[in-house]
């Protein structure tokens, strides 16, 4: 077993943006492509080749620096006959392979991402023609530029033995990030020696982000949207809820109005190229936002999460929260199918299978947070949904009244309010074993069983600020037996939990924020994401720890990652373990990256 700690210091940095090996020791940052057109410097020929005559291509290679990050290239690749390509990248210290590609063609154009900051990469070009002819061919240096970015001092530990291979990809939230750096919150990838190797920034909040089986990214971004980038960051697909005043003031819940306008510019806007918008406005529900997370069904539609809000009379708001006076409207979460072109299929509104009365959740006379304010009240609070093909059912996450709910997915289209079961308060399915409070990130498993993170507020005879009876958050397993014809015989049960203990020796508590996802090698990946230390005077970090999951309850640690300090607090809603940053119909034996989803979404 081998083990290997890595203390990495990040320092502020202007960006150096990307250039040839000649320019950078000129001191000359002018950006240039570099374009070759060359022959090879080796030929072999493949055994299963039957001709001995097959003449090597030329090649023009051309090697340009990205918008959006500053370390990642575009190889746009130019053969004089059809062939299948693989690109090395290698530096003093560190190599990229990327895999072949998956077709032949006389025209290539590759993303060559997976590189390190302010290192000088020789880009070597594996090509392969029809007869199986393979030629090398030395295509020049690509300098990779540095990030600019307030990121904070960090340990990782790994396990290189038995933790899953690949890059962490992490939604980085900086809590005090000043204006230079620019609006959004960047996904950076990090690789097992405590490198970025991956960077992403775009225009609002980057969240869920999760890989398609198109070789993209699909996230949402707070508040009104939802976005597919590819590996180099450039927006394929823009969605956006159509919110028209004083819809977008009922939203935000800010009680300054102009604010939120403020940051709903802001966050639309997006970079320069992102395409126009495609608006998601069903007739019969007034949608008026994205939020939390945005999934791709295999089908070819999508899954988000949004929000809408009901009047409630004046006897319900004094019983919901006695001696308020405002005339407050309750939002609820609705769960939107839509089509990649914008046309809604489904709604499903939390609204119309909970009773507000009877379950009200914990923070609906809350006026000040993000998500409310004095006129408009977050109820349910819904923060994850995915769609369960064996089921055919859609579970969502919500987190304000500790359930996950199950919803039938009917053939018929508009508004649905059919549901299968419920797991945790008032549930429908008895459960052996301990219940959650405040959930994240329901995960379905292979079996149908259902993974997710379990923040721990409110959790009974608790309390957070008494030692002698700590709070604690985990990640929970739960086996979901729903297969009889008769809903009287469904269970549920408890398989496995993992907690850890802070640093400080006490239980380990995220008040918020969280993730917990299984990786290719079974091991799960949980991200402990809004962890207060100290709190109300301390700041906030996170740690994300991959555990091999033993029994019913714990499991060594094989990776563990803590980020957040007094100078560069973060939080991090999600991460992922991503086997390689290439993946998708663009190169061969593609394997999807998260095999548990793969029945439901690859």
């Amino acid at each position: 077993m081998r083990y290997r700690t890595v203390c990495i210091i990040f320092l502020f940095s202007f960006v150096v943006s990307c250039s040839s090996a000649e320019n950078v020791q000129d001191g000359v940052q002018n950006n240039p492509s570099l374009t070759t057109e060359i022959v090879p410097t080796s030929t072999t020929k493949e055994a299963t080749s039957t001709s001995s005559t097959t003449q090597p291509p030329v090649l023009s290679i051309t090697i340009e620096p990205t918008i959006y990050s500053p370390i990642a290239a575009s190889l746009d690749i130019q053969s004089s006959k059809p062939v299948a390509v693989q690109v090395t990248a290698t530096s003093e210290n560190h190599q990229v392979v990327t895999p072949r590609t998956s077709s032949f063609s006389s025209a290539h154009s590759l993303p060559l991402v997976g590189l390190r900051q302010s290192h000088s990469y020789n880009i070597e070009v594996l090509a392969i023609d029809e007869a199986g002819l393979s030629s090398t061919y030395d295509a020049g240096n690509f300098v990779s530029g540095e990030i600019n970015y307030p990121l904070p001092e960090f340990d990782i530990f790994v396990d290189f033995e038995h933790a899953q291979p690949g890059v962490t990809l992490i939604e980085y939230n900086a809590w005090a990030v000043p204006e230079e750096f620019g609006q959004g919150e960047p996904l950076i990838g990090l690789d097992h020696e405590g490198q970025i190797v991956f960077w992403y920034q775009n225009t609002g909040t980057t969240g869920a982000v999760q890989a398609t089986e198109r070789g993209t990214f699909i996230s949402q971004y707070f508040p009104v949207g939802a976005r597919e980038f590819d590996l180099l960051g450039n927006v394929t697909h823009n969605w956006q809820v159509d919110p028209e005043p004083p819809e977008i003031e009922m939203e935000f819940r800010r009680a300054d109005a102009l604010a939120a306008f403020e940051m709903l510019g802001e966050a639309t806007n997006g970079n320069e190229g992102d395409p126009d918008p495609v608006f998601v406005k069903p007739d019969w529900v007034n949608l008026t936002s994205f939020h939390h997370e945005v999934f791709p069904m295999p089908n070819g539609n999508l899954l988000g999460l949004s929000t809408t809000n009901h009047k409630v009379s004046s006897d319900l708001r004094e019983v919901l929260c006695p001696g308020d006076e405002a005339e407050f409207e309750i939002t609820s979460d609705v769960i939107v199918e839509f089509t990649p072109d914008g046309e809604t299929l489904r709604t499903w509104d939390l609204w119309d299978v909970l009773d507000v009365e009877e379950l009200p959740g914990n923070w609906i006379c809350n006026v000040d947070g993000l998500f409310e304010s004095v006129d408009f009240r977050d109820w349910t609070h819904a923060n994850a949904v995915i769609y369960d093909e064996k089921r055919d059912a859609i579970l969502v996450s919500s987190r304000h009244t500790d359930q996950i709910i199950a919803f039938n997915h009917l053939e018929e289209l508009g508004p649905q309010t059919s549901v299968r079961w419920i797991l945790g308060r008032q549930g429908t399915l008895p459960l052996e074993g301990e219940s959650f409070y405040h959930p994240h990130a329901v995960e379905l498993q292979s079996d149908g069983s259902i993974l997710l993170y379990d923040n721990g507020n409110f959790r009974p005879n608790t309390r957070p600020e008494n030692p002698e009876v700590p709070n604690y958050s985990r990640a929970v397993l739960y086996e979901i037996n729903d297969i009889s014809d008769n809903p009287a015989e469904w269970s549920a049960t408890q398989l496995w939990e993992h907690r850890v203990d802070d640093f400080n020796g006490d239980p380990l508590f995220a008040s918020f924020l969280g993730d917990a996802d299984r990786v290719e090698n079974g091991n799960v990946l949980i991200t402990h994401g809004g962890i207060w230390l100290n709190r109300p005077d301390g700041f906030q970090r996170a740690r994300i720890i991959e555990v091999v999951p033993e029994g019913s309850a714990g499991g060594e640690i094989v990776w563990d990652l803590a980020l957040g300090n007094e100078e560069v607090p973060i939080t991090i809603y999600r991460s992922e373990r991503l086997p390689s940053l290439y993946f998708g119909p663009l190169w061969e034996d593609f394997v999807p990256n998260n095999d548990d989803l793969c029945e439901s979404d690859c």
